[in-house]
């Protein structure tokens, strides 16, 4: 009966993940400092959700485990990524009545903010000031 040999990995390939983080880090720090609009928050996700896929994968060893497990973490990522499609979704096309006072849905258009907050008092909701 032969034994299962576990392959093991050498050092050079977490210090490849490892740079790999520390570049995604920095990119992200990058992406804090330019204004890129409504779309600054789903790269962000995106870079964030590289970055916990190679330190699950490779740190925590899934690589190593039954496709089974595998299939657990992926099907989580997804049902996170409809959580908040559907949570941005629901924002976006609320009636106006039904949104917090002074904040508009957003503009995915190149160059839009990426949230835009008008004074309560500009739209009649609010503390007055005197």
């Amino acid at each position: 009966m032969a034994e299962t040999e576990k392959k093991e990995h050498g050092a050079g390939l977490y210090v490849g993940i490892w740079v790999a983080l520390v570049a995604l880090t920095t990119l992200t720090y990058g992406l804090g400092q330019v204004e890129l609009g409504a779309w600054q928050l789903p790269i962000g996700l995106l870079i964030a959700a590289v970055k916990a896929t190679l330190v699950v994968l490779f740190f925590m060893h899934l690589t190593e485990h039954a496709p089974s497990n595998r299939l657990v973490f992926a099907t989580s990522i997804v049902f996170v990524g409809l959580l908040i499609a559907l949570t941005l979704g629901d924002f976006g096309f609320r009636f106006k009545g039904m949104r917090p006072p002074g904040m508009t849905p957003l503009d995915l258009s190149p160059g839009a903010p990426a949230m835009h907050y008008t004074n309560p008092s500009d739209v009649g909701h609010g503390i007055q000031r005197r």
